[in-house]
């Protein structure tokens, strides 16, 4: 069984990272792993640097899969 101490609270979340709520629900949808622990939302540290911390592109995830296959 997983320790409370190994997840961040959304509420905790927030107040140290600069984002809204609505950033954290986007990114959800998006496929940031989340977990409910009783009536609260929760994170892993890791997970969240993974999913916040990686690099960005201003190209679609489509566009950047279609330039590896210009190999001709």
């Amino acid at each position: 069984m997983k320790k409370l101490t190994e997840f961040v609270r959304e509420k905790d979340v927030l107040e140290q990272w600069p984002m809204s709520k609505a950033t954290l629900i986007r990114a959800r949808k998006k496929g940031l792993p989340f977990f409910r622990l009783g009536a609260y939302i929760c994170y892993k540290p890791e997970d969240l640097e993974a999913h916040f911390c990686r690099p960005r592109s201003w190209k679609s995830e489509s566009q950047i899969g279609k330039e590896g296959n210009d190999n001709d």
